[in-house]
């Protein structure tokens, strides 16, 4: 039951990315469905740092569905300042030490691995919902590290999807940096 789970995931996983790379509002529907299947997926594989990440995006995925807008409203995609990056990785790395402290598993590298990705998740799902540029570059650092921790966790097809995603979110990156362009020259 859990693999057949984990290639539904998977599934509206690629649906979510493809929509939000073409920024296509209906994408914030599919990464939700793909949350909430998640869920379980990483509950049962012991990554409890997943499988609370994917309760969030759940809710972002309902802020994203807002800030997005519209068809006839379309929320333009922009640029996060750098001095603002430079305060979100920092948040990033605290907060992720602080996790695996807590956690009392500061020599745990699979414990490290879940850390990082979930709080890197954190921050750039919310930086896609906002629609920044910059969004993207996380992801592809986040999505490889991903990609690593789930095999290393025996979960093959949410790997190939996390690899998939690493390659999408370059092509994401680009779509949008187009996008950008497209709207401060009209």
């Amino acid at each position: 039951m859990s693999e057949g789970l984990e290639y539904l995931g998977t599934a509206f996983g690629l649906i979510y990315l493809l929509l939000a790379i073409c920024e296509q509002r209906i994408c914030w529907i599919a990464g939700a469905s793909a949350s909430v299947i998640f869920f379980f997926v990483f509950l049962n594989s012991g990554l409890a740092a997943q499988a609370v990440l994917q309760v969030y995006y759940v809710a972002i995925a309902v802020h994203g569905w807002m800030v997005w807008g519209t068809v006839d409203d379309k929320t333009p995609v922009s640029k996060l300042p750098k001095r603002n990056h430079a305060s979100l990785i920092a948040l990033w790395a605290l907060v992720s030490v602080g996790t695996v402290s807590v956690a009392g598993q500061l020599s745990n590298t699979v414990v490290w691995f879940d850390s990082l990705t979930s709080w890197g998740g954190v921050v750039a799902t919310w930086l896609v919902a906002r629609k920044f540029l910059g969004a993207w570059i996380y992801w592809v650092v986040i999505d490889t590290a991903s990609a690593l921790l789930y095999l290393s966790q025996d979960l093959k097809a949410t790997a190939v999807l996390y690899g998939v995603y690493t390659a999408l979110a370059a092509v994401a990156w680009y779509k949008w940096r187009q996008s950008s362009a497209n709207s401060k020259a009209s």
